[in-house]
């Protein structure tokens, strides 16, 4: 993303969130959520969403980077097979789980995450069907929600986020990948749109140490999210902040049943995961995901 691509972005969340203050009742269905939000944080090490559950069996890649697993193939007897096929499954569990609400007698709560997201080759039986990359993302948070009806310039803040995350892909040497954040989080809605808007910090290493040095040009400082409710369809566009390279992440879903929705996904950049973070993927999905908090929550 360059320079002009910035500005725009730039431009467009100062125009979102300037103006003056107002305040006004609610959606009803949001003033539900709420509520319902604050009787489960009353509830200790509950688990509850966190970054999206869901199962993709059959995910579809235009071009594998065959060449980052070659070491891999050089110990292996099917050296003439692909380590990395175009089809393969992927999957995510994240949860995250109250610890203490209110701490230290302040307005936020303290919460523990865990996200495991899995790359799998379940097509590919020449080489025993691998995990190709797996990437653990443990966190550690305080979240505030806001209780108040008050919107600024159409915005309503939902909650915000303050913590620590870890990600790694659990490597070692040539195909380790790891880095250490400290980040904020908005959740807002306005314009008949939700938002996801956060920045981070990336915490520095010794440079003998650091295994993707320019990983934020490519991951950038933070990402957007913007989520949009058409009746029962969602849809969700994810792109990152001051980054470099340009990235999308489009999802759609659709209730299914119970808690289950359809769900497919498009990925098109890069960072989709840390083994791959500095190169370009085109994605295409397809399977089914949790319900979610933000899917609830109906205009």
């Amino acid at each position: 993303m360059d320079n002009k691509e910035h500005m725009k972005t730039i431009f467009l969340l100062v125009f979102l969130l300037s103006g003056s203050a107002s305040s006004q009742e609610l959606p009803d269905p949001l003033a539900k959520e709420k509520e319902g939000y604050f009787k489960l944080l009353a509830t200790k090490y509950v688990l509850l969403p966190h970054n999206g559950t869901f199962l993709l069996p059959i995910v579809y890649n235009t071009k594998p980077h065959e060449d980052l697993y070659s070491g891999i193939k050089g110990t292996m007897n099917q050296k003439n097979a692909n380590f990395y096929k175009k089809e393969e499954t992927e999957f995510q569990i994240s949860f995250m789980i109250p610890i203490q609400n209110r701490i230290f007698k302040s307005n936020f709560d303290l919460n523990v995450a865990y996200t495991h997201h899995a790359w799998w080759q379940l097509y590919n039986k020449e080489y025993s069907r691998p995990f190709r990359e797996t990437n653990y993302m443990p966190e550690i948070f305080l979240r505030y929600i806001d209780p108040s009806t008050s919107e600024f310039a159409g915005i309503d803040l939902m909650a915000a986020d303050i913590g620590f995350v870890h990600q790694s892909n659990g490597q070692i040497q040539i195909i380790s990948r790891s880095w250490n954040r400290l980040y904020g989080r908005m959740f807002m809605q306005g314009y008949g749109f939700k938002f996801i808007a956060t920045g981070w910090y990336r915490i520095p290493e010794k440079r003998n140490e650091d295994e993707n040095r320019k990983i934020q040009d490519f991951m950038g400082h933070g990402r957007l999210e913007i989520i949009k409710n058409l009746g029962k369809h969602t849809l969700s566009l994810k792109v990152p902040l001051a980054a470099r390279y340009l990235s999308t992440d489009l999802k759609y879903s659709y209730p299914w049943k119970d808690n289950l929705r359809w769900y497919v996904s498009v990925q098109s950049g890069y960072g989709h995961s840390l083994i791959e973070y500095n190169r370009y993927t085109q994605r295409y999905g397809a399977g089914v995901v949790l319900d979610s908090f933000i899917d609830k929550v109906i205009e």
